[in-house]
């Protein structure tokens, strides 16, 4: 009871209407849904050349400092770890894709942190956020989803290299591509519970060591062993080869603020904080330090050997749960410290049942397409070439930097739409004139071209006194 005590007062749990028993189950719902990145991050980063061990003990280190520090200064229930999408972009698109060395890439990470954290104390990442057009912002995540995808298909050779058309369909009756395929569904057919991706590496792993197609861990638990890279850290290498890691640094940093911002803004959204949300700015409180906890772990990360740190989106369903302050996000770090002795089991998990986690995070991150305007092509083509781009040159930087081109290109030189105002609606609610694309429905431009009409009619013969607050027409 005075533990419980202690811990309403320090994290207001009463004050933001929760109770510490709510905040531990929802700190605890938060880690089931989370700690497949135990798993696939570490694999990932084993294919760049990291150690299995070292990055999963990085993982969880991070996952610790960074959850812990948002818990503790941000008094939020967030919980942190390295971000799917930039592990993927990490070993693929940088170590192997352009073959830079685990030093220099490591370096990148550090420098990363540095930027994220420098911006975060100016407050600048929430500048950034608001300037970028949403449907960039949008493109840009599923952008890399479709990435992502892509990489979980070819982790288990689902896709294969063609001399003829570049990638073709692998062997689906091959036992790996059968049980990644397998695997994936059962998520997928799971995945209204929480830890549906914890079950299904899980279930596939089983299946894999019972039936002789890998081999079993050969310790089940195991004192860990801090590996640090900093000894490793090439930054004259990193600046001899500015060109290169220049725009990736830009890139994952770009990436970093506005997958940390998201997810903050989309549990602002949430019912639980009503009353929280700043009004003018939109966010919650602690938004800061949150950013500030993100660049902790993802300097961390560099020096100990993994990818940059975010706010995962999985953080959600501990917020569903009813977590509301950073009691949450302590719980969360704390069972990350508790399973760092059962790595050893974490590095027999075999690829098979890594891989559909991938492919599975690939499709939750699709949500922001049907939020996108494709029927203005001033809008529509910037996100469609950051989506297209991305995966297809292996590279987040190169589907970011066609993306933010084109939209310079086509706002500043195509002729903008000019707005009309109904002074019969409350007070100038701006109307867009109908927006010309291929593919737009003919039937909803004629009705938006009449309703323009009528408005003009209507503006054009409406007289009232300017004394009584009301527009008149001139010359009337």
């Amino acid at each position: 009871m005075v533990a419980a005590a202690f811990l309403d007062r320090c994290f207001c749990v009463s004050e933001r209407g929760s109770s510490v028993g709510t905040e531990v189950r929802a700190g605890i719902t938060t880690f089931v849904t989370m700690a497949y990145i135990l798993v696939v991050n570490p694999t990932i980063m084993a294919t760049a050349g990291l150690p299995f061990k070292a990055a999963a003990f990085a993982t969880a280190a991070t996952a610790i400092v960074g959850s812990g520090f948002v818990s503790v200064f941000a008094n939020l229930p967030f919980g942190l770890a390295p971000g799917m999408g930039l592990n993927a972009y990490f070993a693929y698109g940088v170590c192997i894709a352009r073959d830079i060395p685990v030093g220099v890439a490591l370096a990148i990470m550090c420098g990363v942190g540095l930027s994220f954290g420098i911006l975060s104390a100016l407050g600048a990442c929430s500048l950034l956020q608001q300037v970028m057009p949403n449907n960039l912002k949008y493109a840009t995540t599923v952008a890399i989803g479709v990435f992502q995808a892509f990489i979980g298909f070819r982790m288990v050779n689902l896709v294969v290299g063609n001399k003829d058309t570049l990638v073709t369909l692998g062997d689906i009756l091959s036992t790996e591509v059968a049980l990644s395929i397998g695997g994936t569904f059962l998520i997928g057919v799971l995945a209204v519970n929480r830890g549906a991706m914890l079950i299904g590496i899980c279930a596939s792993s089983c299946f894999s060591w019972l039936s002789g197609l890998h081999p079993l861990p050969e310790k089940f638990a195991e004192m860990p062993s801090a590996h640090s890279f900093w000894d490793q850290l090439d930054f004259a290498g990193c600046a001899e080869r500015w060109q290169e890691t220049l725009p990736i640094m830009l890139a994952m940093l770009f990436v970093c603020i506005f997958d940390t911002a998201g997810v903050q803004f989309g549990a602002g959204l949430q019912a639980c904080f009503a009353g929280l949300v700043d009004e003018q700015t939109g966010q919650l409180p602690g938004t800061r330090a949150a950013f500030l906890g993100a660049s902790l772990a993802t300097g961390l990360g560099g020096i100990l050997g993994t990818s940059p740190v975010i706010i995962l989106n999985e953080t959600c369903a501990g917020i569903a749960e009813g977590g509301k302050t950073g009691l949450t996000g302590l719980v969360v770090a704390l069972l990350f410290l508790l399973s760092l002795p059962f790595l050893p089991i974490f590095a027999a998990v075999p690829l098979t049942a890594t891989a559909p986690c991938c492919i599975i995070v690939g499709a939750f991150m699709m949500g922001p397409a049907g939020a996108m305007d494709w029927d203005d092509l001033r809008f529509s083509l910037p996100a469609f070439l950051t989506i297209t781009v991305m995966p297809m040159t292996y590279s987040i930087a190169n589907g970011v930097v066609a993306g933010l081109v084109a939209h310079f290109i086509l706002n500043v030189f195509s002729v903008s739409n000019k707005l009309l105002s109904d002074p019969l609606v409350a007070e100038g609610q701006p109307i867009q004139p109908p927006k010309l694309s291929p593919h737009a429905p003919r039937v909803r431009l004629d009705d938006r071209v009449e309703a323009a009409e009528r408005l003009i009619e209507r503006a054009g013969s409406f007289n009232r006194s300017p004394s009584a607050g009301h527009w008149s027409p001139p010359g009337l």
